[in-house]
């Protein structure tokens, strides 16, 4: 340093980087890994689950999610998505050949995650997903019975008293009838 200068400035801290973001073939791949339980070992869905993400726009959340997720994460990671994308990708998942082992799979997350506030309709939801669960009940029937529970009961979030009250009296008869065809299989669990 010569006489009389100033001394040169300190260098600045280096600037804060965001996290990485993961990309739609990250969440692919994710997808890809941790579903090798509810679906055919030979079969893959990257190609068609990185489409989902991009054709659905998912958010950064959900693509963060699928990319880091692990094997039962599926419908933590599904539920960042909105409904409509997360439907297009279970029904996406299914159709890469997936069977009843996947119909099933994705029909507990769906009815996990299912609330209306009638207390009979809510009560079905786990009865459903218990008798999912009921290795008595032959697998095809489970594949086909789950769905179609979880599909059948998309309502909205404020009914009428008297559309409540039928509501109540439907899931009542329903889960009567799942729960009579759970004992008749062999199944156990509360009633």
């Amino acid at each position: 340093m010569a006489c009389g200068s100033t001394p040169a400035p300190k260098p600045s801290p280096p600037i804060p980087v965001e996290n990485h973001t993961h990309t739609c073939s990250e969440a692919a791949v994710g997808i890809e890994q941790s579903t090798r339980s509810i679906r055919p070992p030979d079969g893959s869905v990257v190609q068609i689950m990185r489409g989902r993400c991009a054709d659905d726009r998912w958010s950064g959340e959900a693509i963060d999610c699928f990319s880091q997720m692990t094997e039962g994460d599926l419908g933590r990671c599904a539920g960042k998505l909105p409904e409509d994308a997360r439907h297009l990708m279970f029904a996406a998942l299914i159709a890469a050949g997936g069977g009843d082992e996947t119909a099933i799979a994705i029909a507990k997350l769906r009815l996990a995650g299912m609330h209306v506030g009638i207390p009979a309709c809510d009560a079905l939801w786990v009865t459903t997903s218990e008798y999912l669960s009921c290795d008595a009940v032959p697998i095809a029937t489970r594949a086909e019975i789950g769905p179609q529970i979880a599909d059948s009961w998309n309502l909205p979030d404020q009914l009428p008293p008297d559309a409540r009250a039928r509501m109540a009296e439907v899931c009542t008869k329903s889960r009567e009838t799942l729960l009579q065809q759970a004992v008749a299989a062999g199944c156990s669990f509360e009633p």
